[in-house]
């Protein structure tokens, strides 16, 4: 009997998109769509018995799907494209500023011409025309998923021309549209499993009730109702796509308790995931390595230490002798054992060498030769492995067990109660001929991604464009509710930064 290892890949992005003014604020849908929503799936086509579970979050697959129709209005992704010659002096600050990835050891040294420009960049110095075009390239191309990247401009390297950068636009656009047919590819061909969070990826427990972890929260939330419908809406939006209903759930966040298993089960999923933090506080002194049962549902607590090596310490080693850590700490759990490990699927891959593709096959290539492990699906590993019985799922989070980045501080508090009185005037405005999509607007304000930015948690150099874009979001309700927006929405809910951690790069 050998160790069972699942995989989730977590593949999420805040939405972005401005549905009143129809225009995204962020690349990042498209960067990663380019890269990693694409590279991920498609390296398993090199190891048929290296199954894994993919977690897709509806909202993102929504944004990634009008990238692949041409109809997303993004203007870092036109600016990309546009001719040198059509570029306004803001245009071309703006490729100066924003146009270099932030992990520069692995998205940008590895490229001489492109080090070269950034350097420069750095000492202030000014570009010519042809030099500008290079910029455009080098960012479209280092977010290439490596495996893809167009061999004969990155070896041009330097002087672009518009042809070329016309070229690379359509390649861009193609492997975009690829994105959604390899998900589905691979899950018919049964080396995947895509598994589903609530389609805005609101945090459920406390959409649920606030206080359901602490009785001390300033801001009574209770909506049940739309905590069904986030996930309804996922699970049919998903059948819809992808031709199969999901039976596995990663609520956002990792977020549990034991009524969103309960709400899970009424639905029909079949398991859930979270982090081993919540075995813990579930009153499970002694962690068995296997899933537990509650209410119906199989729970799946992903192992903590192994998931945080990949996504922030691998990045530093040789990719073959990390690979082989991880092997070796894999068959240590020994025979019978099931490891779960679940994190993001895009985010860490920037900080890899090659895209962490070299890490990945090595990884890949070892478990699928090592009869001592075996990578399972969870929904195979829902087959294969005998649960044990749970009393009771305590409520918390993959983020210390808690809900202290989405409820704990002041600012948060303060979004929160702009959901409750955005969500009454609504309900007391049915009629309105926009109702449906004011509703819409609200189901985005509900996301996690919105409060992860307030408080003195994290930060990064776009807490004012997230603090704006949740704020646009409330006004949408109003809008389209036909109702006047409260003159106190134009106040940021950002008051400061002390203490923050700047977590997120620019882009």
């Amino acid at each position: 009997m050998s160790t069972l290892v699942s995989f989730l890949w977590h593949m999420h992005q805040p939405f972005y998109k401005d549905l009143a003014r129809g225009k995204y604020v962020m690349p990042w849908t498209y960067l990663h769509a380019t890269k990693d929503y694409l590279g991920m799936p498609a390296l398993l086509e090199e190891f048929p018995q290296v199954h894994q579970t993919f977690n897709l979050v509806p909202s993102l697959i929504v944004q990634i799907e009008e990238y692949a129709r041409g109809e997303a209005r993004d203007e870092l992704f036109d600016l990309a494209f546009k001719p040198v010659d059509a570029l306004t002096p803001a245009d071309r600050t703006t490729i100066c500023e924003q146009f270099f990835p932030v992990p520069v050891r692995t998205m940008v040294s590895p490229y001489p011409r492109y080090i070269e420009l950034y350097e420069r960049r750095q000492r202030g110095e000014t570009f010519t025309d042809a030099e500008l075009r290079d910029i455009q390239v080098w960012w479209t191309l280092a977010w290439i998923d490596f495996d893809r990247q167009p061999r004969g401009l990155i070896e041009k390297g330097r002087d672009f021309s518009e042809d070329d950068k016309a070229n690379l636009h359509r390649f861009a656009v193609q492997l975009i549209r690829s994105v959604s047919a390899e998900y589905k590819k691979m899950q018919q061909r049964g080396s995947i499993e895509i598994s589903v969070s609530p389609f805005y990826h609101p945090i459920l427990p406390l959409l649920i009730n606030s206080r359901v972890d602490d009785p001390g929260m300033p801001v009574d939330v209770r909506f049940p109702d739309d905590a069904r419908e986030q996930l309804v809406r996922a699970q049919k939006f998903m059948n819809a796509k992808f031709g199969r209903e999901p039976v596995g759930l990663w609520p956002s966040e990792g977020s549990v308790s034991d009524d969103v298993a309960a709400l899970a089960a009424s639905l029909g999923f079949r398991w859930l995931a979270t982090d081993e933090g919540i075995l813990a506080k579930s009153g499970v002194g002694n962690r068995q390595n296997r899933p537990y049962e509650r209410h119906g549902v199989k729970l799946f607590f992903r192992d903590r230490g192994i998931s945080d090596l990949i996504g922030f310490h691998y990045m530093h080693s040789p990719p073959r002798q990390a690979a082989e850590d991880l092997i070796r700490r894999l068959k240590e759990f020994g025979d019978g054992a099931h490891v779960s490990i679940a994190l993001d699927g895009e985010n860490p891959w920037d900080y890899y060498p090659n895209s962490g593709r070299d890490f990945l096959r090595h990884l890949y290539d070892g478990i699928q030769n090592d009869s001592a492990l075996e990578a399972v699906t969870f929904v195979e590993a829902c087959e294969r492995v005998q649960s044990e019985r749970l009393d009771w799922l305590a409520p918390g989070s993959w983020a210390g067990a808690n809900f202290s980045i989405w409820a704990g501080h002041a600012e948060d508090h303060e979004a929160w109660r702009w959901i409750v009185r955005s969500r009454e005037a609504l309900m007391a405005n049915k009629d309105a001929p926009q109702w449906e999509l004011a509703y819409e607007e609200l189901l985005i304000a509900e996301g996690s991604d919105w409060m992860w930015w307030f408080g003195n948690d994290f930060s990064s150099d776009q807490d004012a464009v997230f603090d704006a874009l949740f704020r646009h979001h409330i006004g949408n309700v109003y809008r389209f509710a036909g109702l006047p927006l409260p003159d106190d929405l134009s106040n940021p809910i950002k008051k400061n930064l002390e203490g923050r951690r700047l977590v997120m790069p620019p882009p």
